[in-house]
């Protein structure tokens, strides 16, 4: 059986005040996202931070580039886009943050399967 390996991002300012349990917990009990690797074996290789939206983005681009290629040197098979990486807008719709949208649009050009969500 084929090791499949994981990474999540989640968002900057949600970092603030989610010390990410729910995504932890979702993938160790393979809860809803996770649940289509079945019995293959997962492991978690990073559960990282977008650098930010507007300036703060702006400001480190040399911290995201290397966030970004550490999870192509570490040749993870998926990242997985937390929940708090999309917002719901004035309807009610929830659109994926453009920064986040950009790293993941990156990581699938490398061959990374994108999957929205972590539970």
């Amino acid at each position: 059986m084929h090791l499949k390996k994981i990474a999540i991002i989640r968002c900057l300012k949600t970092s603030a005040s989610c010390a990410g349990a729910g995504c932890l917990r979702a993938f160790y009990d393979k809860d809803k996202a996770f649940a289509q690797y079945g019995e293959e074996e997962l492991r978690l290789m990073a559960m990282w931070t977008c650098n930010g939206c507007g300036d703060s983005m702006l400001e480190n681009q040399e911290g995201i580039r290397k966030k970004i290629e550490r999870m192509k040197a570490l040749e993870i098979d998926a990242l997985h886009l937390s929940h708090c990486t999309s917002k719901k807008d004035e309807q009610g719709e929830k659109h994926l943050c453009p920064t986040i949208k950009a790293i993941a649009d990156e990581l699938a050009a490398s061959g990374i399967k994108i999957v929205q969500g972590t539970h």
